[in-house]
């Protein structure tokens, strides 16, 4: 029987009789879920969640629900997190005979100069099925080849073709296994066979599009990301009910890992 309490509202009762005894115990409703340790009430942290999902901002959030600017960045981070586990737990590697794969490298942010110091952008480097939704996006230190190859033997299957601009980091793919094709974008869009990496460059424009404008920090890149995969994987689905599954998952496993 749900009660109110003087804590957060509601506590769960037994009442039930053992071997005719009486025997009375009540435990908070977060107890043994992952509200346990939430530093908001229950509504607040459903409501902080529903509208994260629906794409409200941060500060937006904050002033609804009268969070302090560190309780805000704290669950906004959070909820990047849940991406982030479910991203990594549910990767697929692309690709594979028949299929073709576009992949491209791009550059996030641009140098400017803050009390001094340059800040520097981050490189990232993806691929996408022309068929499908599946896709990677990695944050990588440098273009080199073998920065690239190594990240293509693990996220496309051998005997994929590959589509590319003309990168140095992908002239030896054919030894490595694959298909490959070249658009020189300094003269053309479409190459004379057709391959292009239109839907790719198009992938970059979103995902520049979904990332904060402000205090964006280069540490946290691979969290932006994983929120950028996470609500492209799952475009036209209703997404809150899609993060509590997923959370949930996520609590599952740590209470296991204890």
């Amino acid at each position: 029987v749900p009660c109110i309490d003087r804590s957060d509202g509601f506590r769960w009762e037994c009442r039930k009789s053992i071997n005719g005894k009486k025997h009375r115990v009540e435990k908070s409703v977060r107890e043994g879920s992952w509200f346990e340790k939430a530093n908001l009430t229950i509504e607040e942290t459903i409501k902080f969640i529903y509208w994260w999902t629906r794409g409200m901002k941060q500060n937006q959030i904050k002033e609804e629900l009268g969070l302090s600017p560190n309780t805000a960045v704290d669950w906004d981070m959070f909820c990047r997190e849940v991406c982030e586990v479910t991203i990594t737990e549910k990767s697929e590697v692309l690709g594979g005979p028949g299929k073709i794969v576009q992949i491209d490298e791009s550059k996030i942010g641009k140098r400017k100069y803050h009390r001094g110091h340059m800040v520097e952008g981050q490189w990232v480097f993806g691929g996408i099925e022309e068929d499908s939704r599946k896709c990677f996006i990695v944050a990588v230190e440098n273009r080199t080849e073998e920065t690239l190859l190594a990240l293509i033997k693990k996220w496309i299957k051998p005997g994929t073709l590959i589509v590319s601009d003309c990168w140095k980091g992908y002239i030896n793919l054919e030894k490595h296994g694959y298909e490959h094709r070249t658009v020189n974008h300094s003269k053309e869009f479409v190459n004379e066979l057709g391959f292009h990496t239109n839907k790719i460059e198009g992938h970059w424009r979103q995902m520049k599009a979904s990332l904060p404008t402000h205090g964006r920090r280069k540490a946290h890149y691979d969290s932006y990301l994983a929120e950028f995969l996470w609500r492209y994987t799952h475009r036209g689905e209703e997404l809150f009910w899609v993060f509590l599954k997923d959370m949930k998952c996520c609590y599952s496993q740590s209470l296991n890992n204890l």
